[in-house]
Parts: structure tokens; C-alpha cells; sequence
């Protein structure tokens, strides 16, 4: 700061200087015209010289082609555009100075804030920092988290959020150690089957209710590719009838119509600009949703279906009534939202083309990649 002090006082004190010797140069006398008066004009008492000689213009030659470089209508052009006069008096020029300085002074602030406040090389922020949770899926199997994040998330996440601190292994004085109170063992109702060597029979789904949830896909997909095109390109292709039969099998429960016919027309969605659905649920595939079922299931026992990475939430449908809601580790699953997962759907496709609330959140657009705000 005492550096732009200097800077900004030198600018004021070289500007009051130039602006007094300015003022104290002497004044030029005026120009002599420059056409010379042609022999015998100063004696001619009446304005007029003798009678024109060959190779010096008369009075009237001078007049006539007395005018400025370029012709008369450009001289008129200029003549009408506003002119900058400097300012007069020493009032006007105080302020011209004192506005000099503050624009330097403003200037010099700012280029000292970018310097200080400037972030550090290699540490990522908002979506650059989220986006390697989405790079892509995962199964438990592989060591990863559940629904293919590398967040923690269901009970790990909220036990770390809302438990109790955990007890010490030792006695931080004694050193003797503590016994540890046992963690209690998941439900066994909740755990994956074995589908064993033979092939689950596939059950088709209901013509009617394909062709109701690629309408609403359809809508969707026009409103992504033209609006949020990043978005668009997330979705993944189909799904299998036989992968869809092995999930049901590896859940012991049906999977709802809509919710398979939405699978085997988009198996989830990838990548940092993955298709949500409000608010910030991620839709995940059928590997994705199988691994998630245990965790999805001790929140009430819905078949998960997409997954918020941030607080570990999880948008699920019921296997028996079809309804759709949301489950946590905070708020267990305890009520449909939306009657079925065609009905999301639809309210979906609707807050798209129309740009009104899904859920209580609108649909905005950044950078490509749909978002519910």
C-alpha cells in the first residue's frame, strides 16, 4: 500500500508540474500568411493589384483556392464533430488531475488484491474438485463406495456427521484398553442373493408402459441436446434384459415397470455433467443399483434408483405400491412423493419444457450441464 501511496502521489505531483509550465510557456506570435503578396499589391489603394502576370496568383486566385487539404465537404464534416478543449481555469484542471489519481489508485488496488488473494497452483474448487467423484462406476466389490462415488456416503458418512464421538481403543491415562460396544449387524432380509449358474427367466415389460416412459424420455432428451448438451451426452445407452433379470434375482424382489423400462433405455448417466434428477439425485444404472441395495434397504427396504453423493440420500421406489420417495440416513423412507416413477418422470419432462418446479427446485442451465436450483 505505501508503494501505490508513492506511485499515485508522483502521477499527482508530475501532472501539477506539467500543467504549470504549461501555463508559463510563452505564447507563439501568429503565423505569417503563407501566400506571399504578389509584387505591386502593397501600393494598390484599392485592394487590387496590377494586372495579373504570369506565375503569380492574384488576389482573387488566392480566395478562391484558399481552402483546407481534403475540399470543403470534409472540412465542414470536421467542423461539426464536437471538439476537445482542455480544461480552463484551475478549478477544472484540479479535478481532471484528482480523477487521474483516483483511476491510478483504483488500478493499482487492484492489480494488489490479484497478487495477494491470487489461489494456489494444483488445488482444485467446486465442480473441478466434484468431478472426480463421477470419473466412473464402481462396485463394493472393487473396493469402492457405494453408487460409485469416492464420498463417503450412507451410514459411514452420517455416523462420522451425527454420532457420537467414537470411544478410545486405551485409557488416554492408564493405558489400559477399553472394551469397544459391538456395531450393530446389518439385516439379513437386506442382503444380496446368489443367482448361482443358471440364467434368471427375463419378464417382459408392458408395451404401454414403454412407450409412456421413452415419450417423457424423448421430451427430455430434445430439451438436454438443445439446452444442455454436456448433460445430453452423460446418458448412457440401454440396459440389458438379461442384466435387469440378474438384478432382480440379486434383490429377491421385482423391479417396478417404469423404473426397468427407464433402464433399458438409459442404463444411468456418467461424468461430472450427469443427468439429475431434482435436486441433485445422480440416476445410476443397474450394476449401480445393486450394489446399493443394502444400504438402500435398512432405510426402509425401497429399490434405489439414483443417489446424492453429497448427504448420501437416496431417491427409491417401493417394489410393491411403485410409489417414489426419499431416504436418508436422518429420515428413513416413510412416504411416496410421487405416486410411481413414471410420474417423476413426467414431472420431470414437464419442469424442463415449461421451467417450472420438480420438488420444490427449478431447472437451470451452466456451462452445458443441467442443474436444480
Amino acid at each position: 500500500m505505501a508503494l501505490v501511496v508513492v506511485l499515485v502521489a508522483g502521477a499527482t505531483a508530475g501532472l501539477v508540474v506539467v500543467a504549470r509550465r504549461r501555463r508559463a510557456a510563452p505564447h507563439p506570435a501568429p503565423p505569417a500568411s503563407r501566400h506571399p503578396a504578389p509584387p505591386g499589391d502593397a501600393g494598390d489603394p484599392a485592394g487590387r493589384g496590377p494586372e495579373p502576370l504570369l506565375g503569380w496568383p492574384t488576389s482573387e486566385d488566392l480566395e478562391r483556392y484558399d481552402r483546407p487539404e481534403g475540399g470543403a465537404p470534409i472540412a465542414r464534416l470536421l467542423d461539426g464533430l464536437p471538439r476537445i478543449e482542455r480544461p480552463r481555469g484551475r478549478k477544472a484542471r484540479r479535478w481532471a488531475a484528482a480523477l487521474a489519481a483516483l483511476g491510478l489508485l483504483v488500478l493499482a488496488s487492484q492489480l494488489l488484491e490479484n497478487a495477494v488473494f491470487r489461489p494456489q497452483a494444483g488445488t482444485a474448487s467446486g465442480r473441478a474438485a466434484y468431478a472426480g467423484d463421477h470419473a466412473e462406476p464402481c462396485l463394493p466389490a472393487a473396493g469402492c463406495p457405494a453408487a460409485g462415488n469416492l464420498v463417503p456416503s450412507g451410514r459411514a458418512a452420517y455416523t462420522g456427521a451425527y454420532a457420537e464421538p467414537a470411544l478410545p481403543s486405551a485409557d488416554p491415562v492408564t493405558g489400559v484398553p477399553v472394551a469397544q460396544p459391538p456395531l450393530p449387524s446389518r439385516d439379513p432380509a437386506c442382503a444380496l442373493r446368489k443367482t448361482g449358474s443358471t440364467t434368471p427367466a427375463v419378464r417382459p415389460v408392458s408395451r404401454r408402459v414403454t412407450a409412456a416412459v421413452n415419450r417423457q424420455w424423448r421430451r427430455m432428451e430434445r430439451w438436454l441436446k438443445a439446452h444442455a448438451p454436456r448433460t445430453y451426452a452423460s446418458l448412457n445407452g440401454p440396459a440389458g434384459h438379461v442384466l435387469l433379470a440378474k438384478a432382480e434375482a440379486r434383490l429377491g424382489r421385482r423391479i417396478p415397470d417404469s423404473l426397468r423400462a427407464s433402464l433399458l433405455r438409459h442404463d444411468g448417466a456418467r461424468g461430472p455433467a450427469a443427468f439429475r434428477f431434482s435436486s441433485s439425485y445422480e440416476i445410476m444404472g443397474a450394476r449401480e443399483l445393486v450394489s446399493s441395495w443394502p444400504e438402500a434397504c435398512e432405510l426402509g427396504g425401497g429399490i434405489p434408483f439414483a443417489y446424492d453423493s453429497d448427504f448420501g440420500d437416496y431417491l427409491v421406489t417401493n417394489s410393491t405400491t411403485g410409489g417414489v420417495g426419499s431416504a436418508d440416513w436422518e429420515m428413513p423412507y416413510a412416504e411416496d412423493e410421487w405416486s410411481s416413477y413414471y410420474a417423476l418422470l413426467k414431472s420431470t419432462a414437464d419442469a424442463l419444457a415449461e421451467g417450472g418446479p420438480v420438488g420444490g427446485s427449478v431447472p437451470v442451465v451452466r456451462e452445458g450441464v443441467l442443474e436444480w436450483k
